[in-house]
């Protein structure tokens, strides 16, 4: 599911470790996938993480440093 909404993300030696959204914590359990792209100057940054049953995708704007949770998706929805 697209989200596209701003999230807190907590780092620990520059790798997300957990994400604050809606009002609750997320602990980040894994990190996938790590990959970078430019939209005109700006440096995009998109993690995919795991937080229980929940795959998230993260993407850091380094133009602002905001955090922003792209999407996600529950392994235990059918």
């Amino acid at each position: 599911m697209n989200v596209n909404e701003k999230v807190t993300v907590g780092l620990v030696d520059n790798t997300p470790k957990y994400i604050q959204w809606r009002g609750r914590n997320y602990t980040i359990t894994q990190i996938g996938l790590h990959h970078h792209f430019r939209e005109g100057k700006t440096l995009y940054h998109v993690f995919s993480v795991i937080s229980g049953t929940l795959f998230m995708r993260l993407k850091l704007d380094t133009e602002n440093l905001q955090w922003r949770l792209d999407g996600i998706n529950d392994w235990l929805e059918d």
